[in-house]
């Protein structure tokens, strides 16, 4: 497992087809969102146990929080030769996934010392080979969201209903550890992100992004993406 600083070039190449990609935000260069995205400063460490595959993939969401989330760190997972992982903040571990023997997070999680929140981000099995493999996720205790608005991502299919994105997931977690404030400005980008992921896939055009998130813009997103399944 290993560290990733936020910025690049340490990011690896977005694969896609025959479109350069940002390896900040995974969009066309063209349409490359990382300019106008906000550095959140939040109390809670975000830590994703991201696997490797996802880190060149064009559709995760996990790269985002990271360029969000002041203090996020990027731990990638299922390496062949992994190098020596770093301590993980000092605080109290919580580890994001729906298992069977997790509770739910409420806002009375973010009293007392600070929360180290690790988050899977993979896919379905991925993910929850990350919670009871992980050496990281290991004594931290499951928590899961309490149900709420469903996904508004729509560029990959859900493995089930009521599934959330790694960032949507993360947005809604801080809504109940950090307030409703940091929730609303990640969901903005998300959305803008969305809509021009969408855009570029159901078009294939690429268009200059705005210097800063358009409120035009984030309101076509929401109106415009639903979850695929």
């Amino acid at each position: 497992m290993t560290f990733l600083p936020l910025q690049p070039p340490d990011l690896p190449p977005i694969r896609a087809r025959g479109t350069p990609r940002c390896r900040g935000c995974g969009l066309p260069q063209a349409m490359c969102l990382c300019g106008a995205l906000p550095r959140l400063s939040v109390r809670t460490r975000v830590v994703l146990l991201t696997h490797r595959i996802e880190r060149t993939r064009s559709t995760n969401t996990g790269r985002l929080v990271a360029r969000l989330l002041e203090g996020a760190e990027v731990r990638v997972r299922g390496e062949i030769a992994p190098r020596p992982r770093p301590p993980l903040p000092e605080g109290r571990r919580l580890v994001l996934f729906p298992s069977p023997e997790a509770r739910g997070l409420t806002p009375d999680d973010a009293s007392g010392e600070p929360v180290v929140l690790l988050v899977p981000d993979g896919n379905w099995n991925q993910a929850r080979h990350a919670v009871h493999r992980d050496a990281d996720a290991r004594g931290a205790e499951p928590v899961t969201l309490p149900e709420g608005a469903p996904s508004r991502y729509g560029l990959r299919r859900a493995p089930h209903e009521g599934a959330l994105s790694t960032l949507e997931a993360v947005a809604r977690a801080l809504g109940l550890l950090e307030g409703a404030a940091i929730e609303r400005r990640m969901m903005e980008a998300f959305d803008v992100w969305v809509h021009r992921a969408t855009r570029v896939r159901l078009t294939g055009k690429l268009e200059e992004g705005p210097a800063v998130l358009g409120e035009d813009e984030s309101a076509g997103a929401r109106g415009g993406t639903a979850p695929d399944g």
